[in-house]
């Protein structure tokens, strides 16, 4: 258990179309990941997909949704799969944010005083409604116009400016080039690779802010709890949407206080991501919320240091 006068924060950052088996072997290109992993605990999980997913504890009783981004930070955010959510694809048709709003909204809805900040590359996440309007603030970079190499660094200073200047309690961060670099040329290629540790540094300009504000005496008694995710995969030849196992393939790195390094997660699902923040800032979550996911487990001692 952590202290109880601590002040609990959380940090999830959203790496789209990241392949976990990439991952895992691309200690070049992603040390700062490796790092995080080494430092906390990681594992994955094969996204629901279709009828044979059944039972509503893995997944939706109805036909999945496609292995995109929409249906895939929608469950992210909102803590429950594609059946409750509405969304099956890219289009965001029948989104029901309303019943089923993102984490920030729930937590500054339980606790009206929390700062909730959320900046992405990928416009949609905000033009859509999957951040909702009760978050306090907003940011888009705008990947689709401007390239995501581009967005992507503004999102990350964008970010570390909150995280410094500033004294946000939750914050998500979507980073959008990697899965960019999939569709062009296939997460085999060396744009991919680029694309990667290109987030993984801005993932160590995050860390590196974080790290900052131990050393002010009005913020030592901070506990931060940092969540890595992916929506999907890619095939080997680039795209995704289907249900092979590169496709379906998702991670979870999760860091913070009483995490041993380099243990392993047990299947954490992207459903488990909502109930996690939640807990690490001990909002209950209610049963009529409907979530169907856990909130990751919290092993003992120590806070990991990261910079």
């Amino acid at each position: 258990m952590t202290d109880s006068s601590a002040r609990a924060k959380v940090l999830v950052v959203g790496m789209d179309g990241l392949r976990h088996d990439l991952l895992i072997r691309s200690h070049a290109t992603a040390p700062v990941l490796h790092g995080l992993m080494a430092a906390g605990a990681h594992g994955s999980s094969l996204l629901p997909y279709g009828e044979a997913d059944g039972q509503a504890e893995h997944g939706p009783s109805t036909s999945m949704a496609y292995t995109d981004s929409g249906p895939g930070w929608s469950s992210v955010l909102t803590g429950v799969w594609p059946d409750r959510h509405g969304v099956t694809g890219n289009d965001f048709a029948g989104a029901d944010y309303t019943r089923y709003p993102d984490f920030l909204s729930r937590a500054v809805s339980a606790r009206p005083t929390l700062r909730t900040a959320a900046v992405v590359s990928w416009p949609e996440l905000v033009h859509r409604g999957t951040l909702g309007p009760a978050i306090g603030r907003r940011a888009v970079h705008d990947g689709e116009s401007d390239g995501y190499d581009t967005a992507d660094r503004l999102v990350a200073r964008t970010a570390a400016r909150w995280l410094t200047e500033d004294d946000p309690d939750v914050v998500f961060v979507y980073f959008g080039a990697t899965d960019e670099a999939g569709h062009a040329t296939g997460p085999l290629s060396p744009a991919y690779d680029r694309a990667l540790l290109a987030q993984d540094a801005h993932l160590g300009r995050l860390l590196d802010a974080i790290g900052s504000r131990r050393s002010d005496p009005a913020r030592a008694d901070e506990q931060w709890t940092v969540l890595v995710t992916t929506d999907h995969g890619h095939l080997d030849a680039g795209g995704h949407g289907g249900d092979t196992r590169a496709e379906r393939e998702v991670f979870v790195v999760l860091a913070g206080p009483g995490a041993p390094g380099g243990t392993r997660l047990d299947t954490p699902r992207l459903v488990d991501i909502a109930p996690t923040v939640l807990d690490r800032l001990g909002i209950p979550v209610d049963p009529a919320w409907g979530l169907p996911g856990r909130a990751l487990p919290r092993p003992t001692p120590p806070t990991p240091e990261w910079s």
